[in-house]
């Protein structure tokens, strides 16, 4: 079925407990060839090339959202001008806040046998149109610096860490910033920056955090980015400068999806957003760390058109 490619990342937490799971997808797609197991995103970009040559029509992906993130960053560097394929999210990461966010249920497996079954029968989908948030020359769903990202490299540093491994660390840093400890403060350390929103300027001139996304949820159940798709042409910035111990008093709003009501956060819908530091800071992209720079440029990528029923 040349109509169908589904490209699988064996490296997520998922799949690699289901080492045959690229099989079983080439299995359920009719052909073994239309399933993809990469090693690096040298395989990405051939396959991209591939598909893009046999004019796939969905796009299945297989993973959490940094090889959601990898793969689409790539496809849209081989595509050019060319409309990507119609997209599957089919889960089976560590960190799945996108199909959390859109809905979609089910193992890999599942979602796929849904998937071609009404591919064969002919009905039609349910999609749901999905920005992609551009980061300088990546292309994701949630981005964040300072706290987030200080965080996010603890947490890649555990051996065989999970959702249940985050909840553990996440309360551990919580008791570190009321004690305010020296790890608390360390976590909450403010990063000096410039930030410029649809060419305005912030008030702040240093914040614990800066996030911001095209999709709600943060992992864990937080829920900050509660406008990331209420706005056509918009994401959500959001951003705090607070000592550690207030931090930790704003968490139970995040959780609700609601304002922090405080003269220490700011909230904006945003179609480009700049971002320049005083010294270097790396940033995470749907939960892939990348290199310190001092300028970062925030605006929306293509919209996908993703399947989710």
């Amino acid at each position: 079925m040349s109509g169908i490619g589904v490209i699988l990342n064996p490296y997520s937490r998922s799949n690699r407990k289901n080492p045959g799971r690229a099989e079983r997808l080439g299995f359920i797609v009719g052909d073994k060839g239309s399933c993809h197991a990469t090693k690096d995103i040298s395989d990405v970009e051939r396959l991209a090339q591939e598909f893009k040559e046999r004019k796939v029509e969905i796009l299945g992906i297989s993973g959490g959202d940094g090889t959601y993130q990898k793969t689409l960053t790539t496809f849209i560097k081989i595509y050019g001008e060319t409309p990507l394929p119609q997209i599957a999210f089919l889960g089976g990461g560590t960190m799945n806040n996108v199909v959390h966010c859109l809905k979609i249920n089910g193992t890999p497996e599942m979602i796929l046998s849904r998937l071609i079954y009404k591919y064969h029968a002919g009905t039609p989908f349910i999609f749901s149109d999905c920005n992609l948030l551009k980061v300088n020359e990546l292309y994701g769903f949630i981005f964040g610096n300072g706290l987030l990202y200080r965080f996010l490299c603890d947490f890649n540093k555990v051996e065989g860490s999970t959702q249940w491994t985050a909840a553990g660390m996440l309360l551990q840093a919580m008791f570190h910033a009321l004690a305010n400890s020296k790890r608390g403060c360390e976590l909450c350390r403010r990063v000096d920056a410039d930030v410029m929103v649809d060419g305005k300027p912030w008030p702040f001139k240093n914040y614990t955090t800066i996030f911001a996304g095209t999709v709600e949820t943060l992992g864990l159940g937080f829920d900050a980015l509660y406008r990331a798709r209420k706005e056509k042409g918009k994401f959500q910035i959001l951003c705090f400068s607070l000592p550690p111990r207030q931090v930790v008093w704003s968490f139970p709003r995040l959780l609700l999806g609601k304002p922090v009501p405080s003269e220490h956060w700011l909230d904006s819908l945003a179609s480009e957003v700049v971002m320049t530091t005083k010294e270097p800071e790396g940033f995470m992209l749907d939960g892939e760390l990348y290199p310190e720079t001092t300028e970062v440029k925030l605006s929306l990528g293509p919209t996908l058109k993703v399947i989710v029923e």
